[in-house]
């Protein structure tokens, strides 16, 4: 589920966008929003808080498939994660 859901965003919304964002040089705030949509943030939630409470392979699964369409978007994927690792 996790993979197929990150493989079929990066299929529909990340690779479409690409190159428009590197050479527009923006952030991707609308495909994170679309990230947030498909509840894919929730694998750095504890379960005893409502998320999913994914490890570390569920995490590397979905960084893979957004991964194939971007790094950029990705790495800002990942990045939104690190702050709950203080909690």
């Amino acid at each position: 589920m996790i993979k197929d859901t990150a493989r079929e965003l990066s299929e529909e919304k990340i690779i479409p966008k690409r190159a428009e964002l590197d050479e527009k040089n923006e952030f991707a705030g609308e495909i994170l929003k679309d990230i947030a949509k498909a509840d894919l943030f929730s694998l750095f939630v504890p379960e005893e808080y409502g998320g999913f409470g994914g490890g570390c392979f569920e995490t590397v699964l979905a960084l893979e498939e957004l991964a194939r369409g971007c790094v950029g978007v990705a790495t800002s994927f990942a990045a939104n994660g690190l702050g709950l690792l203080l909690y």
